[in-house]
């Protein structure tokens, strides 16, 4: 498992939620505990060829005649490595052991709050009891030993043999769960006060270890965190990965930077190659958005070097900018080490230092293309320098200048402020009509016309038709979209490298590149010249930039084209440039960027274009045909099939509730017609506009 596209689906009859899953050992089958207390045994069975994930078994533990539902709810399961039975835990303290695969009970096997109480001393008994079994962990190299851990703080380990217990862990703070150190010689357990603590288990100390002997230099151990009680959540699980590759070469300080997206999940992680000074961290949660470029190599060893930096300045030709957000990083000198798999070797700095929007990558040129909200820059990786930049703020984008917090701050100003001048005019248009009327109807009808006029704020975008945009709009600056492409340019008889970058205000750059021959590559400097502006009339945003070949085919990815994945482009025939703006589809002649086709999306139904991206679609007849299509996704949920070139709308599917603006934002797609979108945090829909590539999975386990 793990692997692409090996996925199988189980659905229980009963319409419960799954509270847990547990996989058997070695043995293709996995157990799930719902919020009715049933446990269901799944196994992977080969039918017609392909494997099925079914149920074998269903069972619910019941008490004796009398005994409170609390004698028997499940609240942790431990599958045995033997395979032959499971542990259960329950809220009264007990732990059942039932039998694989039958879940009969083995009543001579279980394990009393009684008998687990009789060595521990007396004072921690009087002052707590037993309550709720929360953690089950056998023992990484003992099989005959678990670990139990009560919900109070109490942790035992249990003599299997010999049914009893041979250590007792009297902690403080209420338990969560339990993690074995993989030699078995220490246990971590994790609290509902944001705190986790280490235990050694070899010797009769039972006392926890001191914090700074947490974490050994180059080992992948998470941290000692005490989370302060503004933000303290209880933790339930630890991720051991290495997700914040900025912190590899970046300095850290007191101040540790959480990559976070919300509150809510408040995740530190530490690799190899970072040694932090461990004691009392202060976690820093300022919005931090400055992101800087990273180019990484793929190396199957370990390595160590530096991290060349450089600095990308998109406002050095313009006067009158002031940048009133975050400082940029400070880079951390000297080599870094780093483990096999993507390394990091060069990092690019934008000033001022806000989100990168855009990014566009050319493999076989050994460039690097990126956008911010105040205009884009490439970057040479081969030679590690800057090839240039181009600042695309107008005069009227101060905002983007002002860095998040301002920003927002400047949003409810602006809502405020508009909130007053149309209550003044209909106070105003009321005295003008000579209206009166007393405290309560004022305030009455106030009411309904702020509700009015939110809701006239949410249906606008739906009722809107194409209408040009003003060029003193905030953010025309921002880049939305960064891409490279071997086209004519200059002339219709020699084609050249290009860069094309598309903005918030309806403007298309486009640059002929110079990229010298492999043998002088290192020798010479690419060099970059201005060709193009183009200025769309609506000034909608540019989502979307394509250069089609000859045939009428989306030039393919330069480096499918080297490794013989794709085929090579038509280089003989007129190329044509099709622009994606927000609001329409617009097709190009070139080199002299003529208009020769457009297909307006908006019209009366005020639907905006999301995303876009070019689609191959197979035939699931035969493998001697396909088609490259553009799939569209709208801010209406909607997904629309246009052909290439010719921009006509083959077909429309609802995809996505209109109101699920997160599930629209975070959808992608797939370059053969399939699809995937957050349908929650913690979980995605897949779906396929394609025939021939069905989200059904056909996959085999030996």
């Amino acid at each position: 498992y793990g692997a692409p596209g090996v996925e199988f689906m189980g659905l229980h009859e009963e319409n419960n939620t799954v509270m847990q899953i547990h996989f058997i050992p070695d043995q293709c089958q996995l157990v799930t505990l719902l919020d009715d207390n049933s446990l269901h045994l799944w196994s992977l069975k080969q039918h017609s060829g392909t494997s099925e994930l079914r149920e074998e078994n269903r069972f619910t533990l019941k008490g004796p005649p009398g005994s409170p539902p609390s004698a028997t709810q499940i609240t942790a399961v431990l599958p045995h490595s033997s395979r032959e039975v499971l542990y259960l835990g329950t809220e009264s303290g007990n732990i059942f052991v039932v039998e694989l695969p039958s879940f009969r009970v083995l009543e001579d096997r279980t394990i009393t709050s009684e008998a687990v109480l009789q060595r521990v001393p007396e004072d921690y008994c009087n002052r707590r009891s037993c309550e709720l079994v929360e953690a089950l962990q056998e023992h990484p190299k003992n099989p005959d030993q678990i670990l139990i851990g009560y919900s109070r703080g109490l942790i035992v380990l249990w003599d299997l043999q010999n049914n009893k217990a041979t250590h007792h862990f009297l902690g403080n703070q209420q338990l969560e769960n339990l993690y074995w150190q993989r030699d078995g010689s220490k246990f971590i357990s994790c609290h509902y006060d944001g705190s986790y603590t280490q235990w050694p288990v070899s010797s009769d100390n039972r006392q926890p270890e001191p914090l700074e002997n947490l974490v050994p230099y180059g080992q992948w151990l998470p941290m000692t965190w005490r989370l302060s009680k503004r933000l303290s959540h209880h933790i339930k699980m630890y991720h051991f990965l290495f997700k914040a590759l900025l912190r590899i070469f970046v300095g850290c300080s007191s101040d540790f930077i959480l990559d976070a997206a919300s509150l809510d999940v408040l995740t530190p992680y530490i690799g190899k190659c970072c040694k932090f000074s461990l004691g009392e961290l202060k976690l820093k949660l300022d919005s931090f958005p400055s992101i800087p470029v990273l180019v990484m190599e793929l190396n199957d060893e370990d390595a160590e070097h530096v991290v060349d930096h450089a600095e990308a300045d998109l406002l050095q030709d313009q006067e009158g900018y002031r940048w009133k957000g975050h400082e940029k990083l400070k880079t951390r000198d000297g080599p870094v080490r780093f483990e096999a798999g993507f390394q990091p070797f060069v990092l690019v700095q934008c000033q001022p230092p806000a989100v990168v929007t855009s990014l566009a990558l050319h493999s076989e040129w050994k460039l690097v293309a990126f956008g911010t909200s105040h205009g884009f820059g490439l970057f040479d990786h081969q030679q590690k320098r800057l090839v240039f930049v181009k600042c695309t703020l107008h005069p009227s984008d101060q905002l983007a200048l002002e860095g998040p917090l301002s920003r927002v701050k400047s949003l409810k100003k602006s809502l405020r402020q508009s909130f007053r001048r149309i209550r003044r005019s209909r106070v105003s248009s009321r005295k003008r009509r000579g209206g009166s009327g007393n405290a309560s109807e004022v305030q009455e009808a106030n009411a309904k016309f702020d509700q009015d006029a939110l809701q006239e704020m949410e249906l606008a975008p739906v009722q809107r038709k194409i209408e040009a945009r003003s060029a003193e709009d905030s953010f025309t600056g921002f880049v939305r979209t960064l891409y490279f492409a071997d086209t004519f340019l200059r002339d219709s008889s020699r084609h050249c490298p290009s860069l094309w970058a598309g903005t918030n205000g309806g403007t298309v750059y486009a640059f002929c590149l110079r990229v010298p021959p492999a043998e002088r590559r290192m020798d010479e400097p690419v060099r970059a010249e201005q060709a193009k502006e183009i200025q769309l009339m609506h000034r909608a945003p540019v989502v979307g930039i394509l250069v089609l070949d000859g045939r009428g085919t989306p030039l393919p990815e330069p480096l499918e084209v080297a490794h013989d994945l794709s085929k090579s482009p038509d280089m003989q025939g007129s190329h044509q440039l099709l622009v994606v703006s927000e609001e329409q589809f617009k097709v190009f002649t070139l080199p002299k960027v003529s208009s020769k086709l457009k297909l307006k999306l908006t019209a009366l139904e005020g639907c905006r274009v999301r995303k876009v991206t070019v689609a191959n679609f197979g035939s699931c007849k035969t493998d001697d045909y396909s088609e490259n299509d553009l799939a569209v996704l709208t801010n209406l949920g909607d997904i629309q099939i246009i052909s290439l070139p010719f921009l006509k709308l083959q077909i429309r599917y609802p995809c996505i509730r209109k109101e699920d603006v997160s599930g629209i934002a975070s959808c992608v797609f797939t370059k053969y017609g399939q699809g995937f979108y957050l349908i929650s945090p913690s979980e995605f829909e897949r779906f396929s506009l394609s025939t021939k590539w069905l989200v059904e999975p056909r996959c085999v386990v030996d």
